[in-house]
């Protein structure tokens, strides 16, 4: 299935994301204090990202966007116009991935990327007055967050 990705991002948008994902990118823990991170339980995580239409910046700077089926699958597609980008720059690519819940509640992905490594990894999610964070753990200051588009 091919979706564009200008049915969630306008176009004349993706610019001024990737700029502002790559910012996002070098964001850590504590640069959310002033936002009122708060730590979502397993419950709420799997309440919201069940069904949920995800996006992301990537660190390169490509957009990534996927839907999460209840089933524990999804079809993330890319952007590949970040810098960095591996295999065909600027061509849309679409690659199978896998997601749950873990037992202490962070979201867990795993995507066979075509070209590039596997990516897996499990995060936490907070909630803050402008959105949704991933991070590692939610008690390092200097951990690295990345922030996710939501919507159900």
């Amino acid at each position: 299935m091919r979706v564009s990705i200008t049915k969630w991002i306008p176009a004349l948008l993706l610019p001024l994301l990737a700029t502002e994902g790559a910012a996002q990118s070098d964001m850590v823990l504590r640069d959310l204090e002033s936002k009122s991170p708060r730590k979502l339980s397993k419950e709420e995580v799997t309440e919201l990202l069940t069904g949920a239409k995800m996006s992301r910046i990537s660190g390169r700077g490509n957009v990534h966007y996927w839907s999460n089926d209840p089933g524990g699958s999804f079809v993330i597609s890319s952007d590949n116009r970040g810098a960095g980008a591996v295999g065909s720059v600027g061509r849309p690519s679409t690659s199978p991935g896998k997601w749950h819940i873990s037992d202490d509640g962070r979201y867990c992905v795993l995507i066979e990327w075509k070209g590039v490594p596997t990516e897996e990894w499990c995060r936490y999610i907070l909630q803050t007055t402008d959105g949704y964070y991933a991070v590692r753990s939610d008690t390092v200051g200097t951990e690295r967050v990345f922030k996710l588009e939501i919507k159900k």
